[in-house]
């Protein structure tokens, strides 16, 4: 971009010749530095994992990261069931899965807002301007079929909305995240209903694996109610 900017503006006549030297002087070793780090990055994505910048380094995909991190869960996971582990070390394990629960939670929480905000878009600007468009297709006969194609978008965007209930997802789905995180917090602090234990670790781990349980169950709850035909969902609530 910055290449076609400069080039565009060698053939603009009323810029003076000096001025357009004094910003390609500058300008020409930029975009040749920008070209340089461009094909580094293209040719090493990811993130390094040791060494120093002018060394070779092993470069790891995000993905990659990701699935090395939920093998180690996993790992840990059966290394706990596979003994007769100790109530305090389940619970400190399940402490720490509570905080990748919470990225979780987000991370669909996050999907579903963009659907619906997606959604929500169409149904805005669909339905003003299909009202736009039939004021003047009178004049303009041939605009019934772009009239015909909002409508008919406005209508799926508004029964995909109506029917999978994308913001309600995210809501729960937030609202879980964002209560499994204060209990984190109040436990780490020894405030609110873990401030009763005082030094007493292992009761004030007991008390928050049962109350991100209680957490974790009412949100599968809530999914599963989601889930559900309209007809079956409004008996339901």
């Amino acid at each position: 971009m910055l290449g076609l900017i400069l080039y565009a503006a060698w053939w603009v006549e009323w810029i003076p010749r000096p001025v357009l030297w004094a910003v390609y002087i500058p300008a020409i070793p930029l975009a040749v530095s920008f070209c340089v780090a461009s094909y580094f990055l293209k040719s090493h994505p990811g993130f390094p994992t040791g060494g120093s910048i002018w060394q070779d380094r092993e470069y790891k995909l995000e993905g990659d990261i990701e699935l090395d991190l939920a093998r180690l869960r996993d790992d840990r996971k059966h290394l706990i069931a596979s003994f007769d582990t100790p109530f305090k070390v389940r619970r400190v394990a399940y402490k720490e899965d509570a905080f990748a629960d919470i990225d979780r939670l987000r991370a669909d929480g996050g999907r579903y807002r963009n659907v619906s905000n997606f959604l929500q878009g169409i149904l805005i600007i669909g339905s003003l301007a299909a009202t736009g468009i039939a004021g003047i297709i009178g004049e303009y006969p041939f605009l019934r079929w772009v009239t015909l194609g909002l409508t008919f978008a406005v209508g799926i965007s508004s029964g995909f909305t109506g029917y999978f209930k994308y913001k309600e997802r995210s809501f729960y789905l937030q609202q879980t995240a964002d209560a499994i995180e204060n209990e984190w917090e109040a436990v780490e602090v020894g405030v609110g209903r873990y401030k009763q234990f005082g030094d007493n670790e292992e009761l004030a781990l007991a008390e928050f694996v049962e109350e991100i349980h209680r957490l974790k169950s009412e949100q599968k709850k809530r999914q599963q109610n989601l889930e559900q035909p309209p007809d079956e969902r409004a008996v339901a609530e």
